[in-house]
């Protein structure tokens, strides 16, 4: 009865770690390139249960299996998905999109590279491009790009160039290209850092992504369902709700037990 006491505080637990989780991602249903989180249980405490047989023919105990047993389960880990989100138009020449798997490349103050799917850039006072947070953004050989005062043009494989007047005609100079990379296993390599950026863990590697295109004047959306985030969050509450009328239940049998068996 306590064990059951235990499973159903264990259930409860579990169900608010998930409505947190849930709620994260509404609260970034309209974040640009936000990676849905899930929330992972584990069991705990799995325990084998045998029947104990004895008869005069055989004193000896025979044991066979009947099954497990578990007190409940736990918040094991909140994984990321990280499948691509719907892609869509903007008017902003500093907004840009990634068709296919990779991560544009940030810099930050100390030299820290993080990696983000979030490409809503813009310009610094000093030319730069930057991300919303300020850190700018590599290009190839993890130099920042640096835009200069003329219009910038991408292309679709993260050549940049800028426009300028030269001898009375407006001429593309080149300017570079992203730094667009992947990882083996972004489940394993990645970790969220806040501000919509992940980091390398320990011992992980990046490299150049192959088959990736970049799309200016776009913004990658989250891949957040509100609808079905709710019909989840509904779910929950009421998973929660049937492990507290049974824990309660449970308490009522303990407390006539103890006060009314028991005298």
């Amino acid at each position: 009865m306590i064990r059951g006491i235990y499973t159903s505080a264990a259930g409860m637990t579990a169900q608010l770690a998930k409505q947190d989780v849930i709620s994260n991602n509404l609260a970034n249903v309209n974040t640009t390139g936000y990676k849905q989180d899930v929330a992972v249980f584990r069991t705990r405490m799995d325990k084998l249960i045998y029947r104990l047989e004895q008869s005069q023919q055989r004193p000896d105990a025979d044991a066979r299996r009947m099954g497990g047993l578990s007190t409940g389960v736990y918040l094991d880990e909140i994984a990321t998905r990280f499948e691509s989100g719907p892609i869509r138009q903007t008017e902003n020449p500093y907004d840009f999109a990634l068709e296919g798997e990779g991560f544009f490349v940030l810099q930050e103050e100390d030299g820290t590279q993080l990696l983000t799917r979030d490409g809503s850039f813009a310009r610094s006072a000093e030319g730069f491009l930057v991300d919303k947070s300020g850190r700018k953004v590599l290009g190839r050989g993890e130099n920042p790009i640096q835009l200069g005062d003329g219009r910038a043009q991408v292309g679709r494989d993260g050549s940049v160039s800028i426009e300028q007047l030269a001898g009375g005609t407006q001429q593309q100079v080149p300017a570079g290209f992203l730094l667009v990379v992947t990882v083996a296993d972004p489940l394993r390599d990645l970790s969220k850092q806040g501000d919509n950026a992940f980091r390398l863990v320990a011992g992980a590697e990046s490299e150049p992504a192959q088959g990736t295109y970049v799309v200016q004047e776009a913004l990658e959306a989250s891949t957040v369902n509100s609808v079905r985030e709710m019909v989840e969050m509904i779910a929950v509450n009421r998973a929660y709700e049937a492990s507290q009328r049974i824990l309660t239940a449970q308490d009522e049998t303990l407390g006539k037990a103890v006060n009314e068996i028991a005298r």
